[in-house]
């Protein structure tokens, strides 16, 4: 910044009495800068996270465990950064767009206490929720969530039916106005849509469209003199791009659910970019808007500044993701809290259940857009559980296992601790709580589910099914609905299992999560008569009985889900991480 000339002072910054030089410099600058202000110029600094899922504890590159020197994230080295920031500019927010809860032992074992305490101590600003929020139902959400926050947490289109309604009042609020300085700062919150088939919110919460319940609250808050609004939530990249473009009010919007990596140059870790950060939106009514997401797992700490003119306009916005990683130290007292609670973990956490010689790849960048090794571990581990006596017809009664790789929550390392595999890094794969089921289904029905597993491949939104005693092949140059080239199953009635067409008109038996087969990530053809449904044991239970039995396991990715020769590149670019949204975002 160049000093103000003193022959300007008729302008803006008046002539001094006579002082010493260092002192009428300083002075001058600071009253220069106090008229800028004046005029209207208005800068804000954003932090936000999304999808950090329970990593409280630094993490591995790839958001597993870590028990090396390569570790990233967690609640101390976020605060560090965190304090840092706030010394630095004067008007800053701390935000989360959702999905703190679910994903590793500690919200198993705390339930919720930790994402509390920790945003607490962190001093959040505001908060969306997620639809990870409501995994433990709705009671689960209300304590200790709602009821300890000292921060707002915020959804605009979430509607409470009946008596339910006096239960949340005043704890779900659909905005919130923070004072920033000597300016209004509204916030809006909202939640994906998707949120009851996905989790476990009740029949009494109505989730309404994103775009027109925010447009709704804009309007409030631009009759209140807010000028200056940022969206905040949780409904995936393409989401958060439609509320850019559609809700007028909207100046930023801040998201979560995909996972999203944004960043403008180089990325400084294996993250491959979706984007520029922040994603420039032009709003229908020829805006300008900054769309952001942070990745996910705590590994970064999203980083934008925004300056707005005097009528809440954004004149400029700038930033990139923060990699947390070891050149940041943790903070001391935030690290304290953490080792006081994590030997309450201990014992739960450390049972050791066997080893596995080869990396178990459950990322999201995996088990989300192609064939992963831990979904094929996870899926003949559900087999296994379920073979019984053979007799003069089958070899066994069912053949077949599918799990959504949105389920999938972790990888594990087999460099770590020599492959060990504890009840903690198989509770950060599988921390649901879930149970695999049996399902008697037609030909017809699965084929419409393996349709729908990639429907919107690329979006990373979770449906792609991994499998057992199923082989695959898609094309995805093709239409929605028709993008399954082949099915074949593995045969049951027979005395040497080969993999043979599957038939539309046959009953089938078929293991899968018990979410699926309530209908959840769309699956609503999963979801049939009771009376051809049986509950089965716990997910964690059966692969850690297997791993244990196994004492060690090497699962390979061994083509049991293909995509065709014609859509090789296509397949190849959409497991890049969201890359493809963006693409066809600037084609179109």
């Amino acid at each position: 910044m160049q000093t103000p000339k003193r022959r300007r002072g008729a302008q803006g910054c008046p002539r001094s009495s006579p002082s010493p030089p260092l002192l009428l410099l300083v002075r001058a600058v600071w009253f220069c800068a106090a008229l800028s202000v004046a005029a209207g110029s208005f800068e804000l600094t954003i932090l936000h996270t999304n999808d950090v899922h329970a990593r409280v504890e630094q993490t591995s590159r790839d958001s597993g465990k870590c028990t090396g020197q390569d570790c990233y994230g967690g609640v101390a080295r976020r605060a560090t950064k965190i304090r840092e920031l706030r010394a630095k500019h004067r008007h800053v927010l701390l935000l989360d767009a959702g999905d703190q809860y679910q994903g590793t032992v500690w919200f198993n074992f705390f339930k919720g206490r930790e994402v509390v305490k920790f945003m607490n101590s962190l001093r959040y600003d505001a908060m969306a929720l997620g639809n990870h929020e409501f995994d433990n139902g709705l009671a689960g959400l209300l304590d200790p969530l709602l009821k300890h926050a000292n921060f707002p947490i915020l959804s605009a289109n979430i509607r409470p039916k009946g008596s339910i309604a006096s239960n949340i009042s005043g704890y779900i609020l659909p905005y919130k106005i923070i004072n920033v300085g000597s300016e209004k700062v509204g916030i809006i919150g909202y939640t994906t849509k998707e949120t009851p088939v996905l989790s476990n919110p009740g029949p009494y919460l109505e989730f309404r469209d994103e775009v027109e319940e925010l447009q709704n609250h804009a309007n409030k808050l631009t009759t209140l003199g807010v000028n200056k609004i940022i969206a905040l939530g949780h409904s995936g990249f393409s989401e958060d791009q439609r509320i850019a473009r559609k809700v007028k009010g909207v100046d930023v919007v801040v998201g979560g659910h995909t996972n999203t990596f944004l960043y403008t140059g180089s990325p400084p870790s294996t993250e491959v970019a979706a984007g520029n950060y922040p994603f420039m939106v032009q709003s229908d009514d020829g805006r300008q808007v900054p769309v952001v997401q942070a990745y996910a797992f705590g590994k970064y700490l999203g980083y934008l500044n925004v300056i707005f003119d005097d009528k809440g306009n954004v004149i400029k916005s700038s930033g990139n993701p923060i990699l947390l990683n070891k050149d940041i130290s943790e903070d001391q007292d935030i690290k304290a809290e953490v080792n006081k609670m994590k030997i309450q973990l201990h014992n739960y956490s450390s049972q050791e259940i066997g080893k596995t010689i080869v990396y178990l790849n459950g990322t999201t960048q995996a088990c989300r857009f192609h064939e992963c090794n831990l979904g094929n571990l996870i899926c003949d581990a559900v087999i296994y559980n379920n073979v019984r006596h053979p007799d003069d017809n089958e070899w066994n009664h069912v053949s077949m296992c599918i799990v959504n790789g949105g389920g999938i929550r972790s990888p594990i390392d087999e460099r770590t601790n020599n492959g060990t595999i504890t009840l903690e890094e198989l509770t950060a794969v599988l921390p649901f709580g879930g149970t695999f089921d049996l399902l008697q289904i037609k030909g017809s029905a699965l084929k419409q589910a393996f349709e729908h597993s990639v429907h919107r491949h690329g979006e990373g939104m979770g449906e792609l099914l991994q499998v057992s005693g199923i082989k695959v092949v898609y094309d995805l140059s093709r239409k929605p609905g028709s993008r399954v080239l082949s099915l074949n199953v593995l045969c049951t009635e027979c005395r040497v299992p080969t993999y043979v067409p599957l038939e539309k008109e046959k009953t089938y038996k078929l293991l899968l999560p018990s979410f699926l087969a309530a209908g959840g990530d769309g699956y609503h053809m999963l979801k049939g008569d009771s009376s051809n449904h049986s509950s089965g044991n716990l997910d964690i239970s059966i692969v850690g009985d297997y791993i244990k039995r196994m004492g060690k396991v090497f699962p390979a990715v061994e083509g049991r889900m293909i995509f065709s020769a014609g859509t090789l590149f296509q397949a190849q670019l959409f497991l890049t991480w969201g890359l493809c949204v963006s693409l066809l975002y600037f084609i179109l």
